[in-house]
């Protein structure tokens, strides 16, 4: 559970990812491939290139920093992201190096507005927003298991 302050913060956030999503998720996935070139086979390259992929992340961190104070409220589309990384066999390991590479790319793109107290609630937040998908993704990995 995220502390009032933090929540704030993230909120504060918003029209941030509002104008540089695009931005911060582009740059992620350059990060992501560069440091982790064996996570490339569980994206669609074509969607890389197109730019789906990077607006439909910026979305999603966009509506987790929207709901970060209940983040039951994007359950139904966490469920969807959720079905296609089971397919993708996404495991829970894989959560800490978008976590680190999500980081880097906001402090990339924000610059000094990325300062040391919202770099420090995005951290928080993220591993709430990690968390909340992974228990998602493992209810449905048990349950194509059953």
């Amino acid at each position: 559970m995220l502390d009032s302050k933090t929540i704030e913060i993230i909120k504060s956030t918003v029209p941030a990812l509002k104008t540089y999503g695009e931005d911060i998720t582009k740059v992620f996935y350059k990060h992501l491939f560069t440091r982790y070139p064996q996570v490339q086979g569980m994206f669609d390259m074509e969607k890389q290139k197109n730019g789906k992929q990077p607006k439909a992340l910026a979305m999603a961190v966009l509506n987790a920093a929207i709901n970060i104070d209940n983040l039951e409220n994007i359950r139904k589309s966490v469920e969807n992201i959720g079905k296609v990384h089971v397919g993708l066999n996404v495991k829970k390991e894989h959560y800490p190096l978008v976590g680190e590479c999500l980081l880097i790319a906001i402090k990339e793109v924000l610059k000094d507005a990325a300062t040391p107290e919202v770099m420090d609630a995005w951290t928080k937040g993220y591993n709430e927003i990690a968390d909340f998908y992974i228990k998602i993704e493992e209810d449905l990995y048990s349950k194509t298991n059953n």
